[in-house]
């Protein structure tokens, strides 16, 4: 089996996505290893001549533009019983803790992608194994007939029919568990080997929760068809007019996906936002065509109160007291 990208879902209703095993270009995970009894089918590519790297599993295609080509992969089906493969092509984007994600995401294409994967590609929306057989899945694309300056960077994804697979269920206060494998396979296109400059904009600033936790997020947009890496990142918050940090996050080793924009949250923990206004000034460095370059972002935000009242009280870090003479407020940007 080449090497791929292997998703694990784990969910009650509805589903997260966990990224398990892969290593792709300057990308390394720590390894994961299944059962057999988890993994029900295997992935494997048939590169084409046009492969720009022929060491590298997954797709590095150099085409032409309006040229029409058809890639191919492999599916083995290693049961006993015929599985239903469901097939999906989606672009990449970056996800807030700064790893690309190939497979389907809630996060919405940014507004300078023009050509999202899944336009490109046909392909079929589910394939039936046979029981120890394989089957061959082709995936016919059509590149822009402009010339196309930088890459198009998606993943091809695979996963069996959820009623079929075999799930790992367990019980926790009357919550079934499941367990669900999906494989993305990495896809980069190009037409040009132009080289473009690497741009990062912050887009705004605004308040949330994540996994019930407030933080503050700085929107982040790469607005180039090019992929950055070995990015860090410093946020600081300071009340307006004061050299005090209030709040402050730095992350490392992140990738910026092309033509995508993220939310970076700064976590607030076990402190409480306090209403006034605030200085968010970010510090991004990241790499593009091995050279690296910064970025130096300020912007101003208040704190309101309205909004994050309700924040606050769903914060699972902020102790409960009868005392509401403190209010968490909403934070918008200026």
């Amino acid at each position: 089996m080449s090497k791929n990208i292997l998703y694990k879902q784990r969910s009650s209703f509805s589903y997260k996505i966990v990224l398990l095993l892969f290593s792709f270009v300057i990308f390394v995970f720590a390894p994961f290893k299944a059962s057999a009894s988890e993994m029900n089918f295997t992935v494997g590519t048939n590169l084409p001549s046009n492969q720009i790297d022929k060491n590298k599993s997954f797709f590095d295609l150099k085409m032409k533009p309006g040229q029409k080509q058809t890639i191919t992969v492999s599916l083995t089906n290693n049961t006993s019983k015929s599985i239903t493969v469901n097939v999906g092509a989606n672009s990449a984007k970056t996800n807030l803790n700064g790893v690309i994600e190939y497979g389907k995401t809630s996060i919405k294409n940014d507004k300078t992608l023009k050509y999202p994967l899944n336009e490109l590609i046909k392909y079929p929306k589910s394939v039936v194994i046979p029981a120890k057989e394989s089957k061959t899945v082709s995936f016919s694309i059509t590149m822009p007939k402009k010339t196309y300056r930088g890459i198009i960077l998606g993943g091809l994804t695979f996963q069996q029919k959820a009623s079929e697979s075999n799930k790992e269920s367990t019980s926790k206060k009357g919550t079934t568990i499941q367990n669900r494998f999906v494989y993305a396979i990495a896809v980069i296109l190009k037409e040009s080997d132009d080289k473009l400059t690497p741009n990062l904009n912050l887009l705004s600033v605004s308040p949330g929760q994540v996994n019930g936790r407030n933080e503050i997020s700085a929107r982040i947009q790469n607005d180039q068809s090019l992929l950055m890496s070995s990015g860090k990142i410093t946020a600081k918050i300071y009340k307006k007019g004061s050299n005090k940090v209030i709040y402050s996050s730095t992350s490392k080793n992140l990738q910026i996906a092309p033509n995508s924009n993220f939310k970076y949250p700064v976590y607030l923990k076990d402190s409480k936002m306090q209403s006034g206004n605030y200085v968010l000034k970010l510090k991004v460095t990241a790499t593009a065509y091995n050279n690296s370059k910064t970025w130096n972002f300020s912007k101003n935000f208040s704190i309101k109160a309205k909004k994050a009242a309700s924040l606050n009280k769903s914060d699972v870090n902020i102790k409960k007291s009868s005392n509401y003479s403190w209010i968490i407020p909403a934070v918008i940007a200026s």
